[in-house]
């Protein structure tokens, strides 16, 4: 093609060849990355956790995690307590479990007690099972 047949599209207003309508959207699209690049700075800002209060409840249930509370009797309760936080963070963040996700967790969790509750399980084993509310505690997990 000839340089005279190549139509001059900066006729119609239009920057370096493109159309004006072209243009106006790279804008609106070059904006629209700037608005998410913002967002995502705000959101990981460091900010007081003081003064947010999400940020503080999420801060002080972290800061649990692991750690003897008042309700616990045993360092199984903190084990079993601090699982069962874990997984309901996980949920909280948008990760669903599905039916059987949870059925097989509640398993695991019922499987791993002697682990979990280590030196209180020889002899405490009745009153920790009453205090779960599980009436069967087996040591293998059968997925169906």
């Amino acid at each position: 093609m000839e340089p005279a047949a190549i139509p001059d599209a900066t006729l119609d207003g239009g920057l370096g060849g493109f159309s004006s309508q072209l243009s106006a959207e790279f804008e609106k699209h070059a904006e629209r990355l700037r608005e998410r690049a913002r967002a995502r700075r705000d959101a990981v800002k460091m900010r007081a956790s003081v003064l947010d209060r999400a940020d503080r409840e999420e801060v002080s249930e972290a800061a649990s995690l692991g750690k003897w509370q008042p309700q616990d009797e045993m360092q199984g309760d903190v084990n079993l307590r601090t699982l069962r936080t874990l997984l309901k963070m996980v949920d909280e963040r948008g990760f669903e479990r599905s039916a059987h996700q949870l059925k097989f967790h509640s398993a695991f969790e019922r499987s791993t007690a002697r682990i979990i509750y280590r030196e209180a399980w020889g002899t405490q084993r009745p009153r920790i099972m009453a205090k779960n509310e599980w009436t069967t505690c087996p040591s293998e997990v059968m997925i169906r």
